[in-house]
């Protein structure tokens, strides 16, 4: 019998308590992996996966002077990562007239600044281990649509998702010879926290601008990021992969 896709792989993620990020700590744990990952303000849920054996640490992308102390904390706990993946995000729906600085701010910090300084932190986790026989390291980013089409009302959020997009695609370069592969991945519009209480004509119009009129599930966009954090994938980098079945304009 074959082991468990990701037996003795370390993994830490971010918004482990989101929708997706609970669906993939889940899976990733049942997958034999030992799993880390970053919360916000959900301490139940976070207790929940701890219950199961991952382990949660209260992180706010927002606070950039806390990353430091964070990453020393993790080398601690973990000594070693064979995967990151950036799924945090944080929204402030807005139109441009309305707008606050601190709007853009807030997630820009969030979405995109954030991603960067934990990777710039993380990476020396990343690269402790490599040896020339062994699977590369993998960094995943979380993005959206809304970086390549555009979304009403979220300019901010929009702008800081194409920004992974760029910074894919340059780590991808950079990093490749450590080996280090670097991608993101596009989950589609599903059922979470940051959409629940959109209205429901809005949630509609996403339904039916997909080809196959659904919604993406948490648990099949988490079963993706099982098979991309595994020895599977060993070769793609600087790739954007859209589990969507909506309509991309590049």
């Amino acid at each position: 019998m074959n082991a468990p896709l990701l037996t003795g792989k370390k993994i830490f993620i971010t918004g482990g308590t989101s929708c997706l990020g609970q669906a993939f700590v889940r899976q990733a744990q049942a997958a034999g992996a030992r799993v880390f990952f970053s919360y916000h303000s959900s301490r139940e849920t976070a207790d929940t996966l701890a219950a199961l054996g991952a382990k949660g640490c209260a992180l706010d992308l927002t606070d950039s002077a806390s990353f430091e102390r964070f990453a020393e904390d993790l080398q601690k706990n973990a000594g070693t990562l064979d995967c990151v993946i950036h799924n945090a995000a944080e929204v402030r729906d807005v139109t441009l007239q309305n707008m606050t600085e601190e709007d853009w701010d807030v997630v820009l910090n969030a979405d995109l600044k954030a991603p960067f300084l934990l990777t710039q932190k993380l990476l020396p986790l990343l690269q402790k281990t490599r040896v020339a026989d062994e699977s590369p390291a993998k960094i995943i980013f979380m993005t959206s649509r809304a970086a390549v089409r555009g979304i009403y009302g979220a300019a901010n959020y929009a702008a800081a998702k194409a920004g992974l997009i760029g910074l894919v695609k340059s780590l991808a370069l950079e990093l490749g010879p450590v080996p280090v592969l670097v991608n993101a991945v596009n989950p589609g519009f599903m059922i979470s926290g940051m959409t629940e209480n959109l209205p429901e004509p809005v949630k509609e119009m996403q339904r039916k601008a997909s080809a196959l009129e659904r919604f993406s599930k948490p648990e099949e966009v988490a079963d993706f990021l099982v098979y991309l954090a595994s020895d599977r994938m060993a070769q793609v980098s600087g790739q954007v992969f859209h589990w969507d079945a909506r309509s991309m304009n590049f």
